[in-house]
């Protein structure tokens, strides 16, 4: 091989080796973000999720209490008995969302 051809080559060689470490660092960056992403996604939904659990709670006590009221005072505790279940459901569709719109897979 000739000067001129060995120094094509390596020239090539050495473009090529450019290419692949940008292409490498490029792909690095997005893993990195995509890292922070899901790890801020998973706190994001855990904050929302400690939340609803506070609520949870409270609608379990109600639950027990309303089983044993009756009257008035049973059906005004049955309001807002719903009332907190729905919220807490909304609350659960919240996170589902939250977390499926996080899924790699779509």
């Amino acid at each position: 091989m000739n000067e001129s051809m060995s120094s094509k080559v390596n020239d090539k060689y050495h473009e090529l080796n450019e290419e692949l470490k940008e292409f490498f660092e490029k792909v690095k960056q997005e893993r990195d973000e995509l890292k922070v992403k899901l790890k801020l996604t998973k706190y994001e939904a855990q904050d929302k999720w400690d939340i609803v659990e506070g609520k949870w709670q409270t609608f379990k006590d109600k639950n027990a209490v309303i089983a044993k009221s009756v009257g008035k005072a049973g059906d005004d505790l049955a309001t807002g008995f719903k009332a907190l279940g729905k919220e807490i459901k909304h609350a659960y569709k919240d996170i589902r969302a939250g977390i499926d719109s996080s899924k790699l897979t779509k």
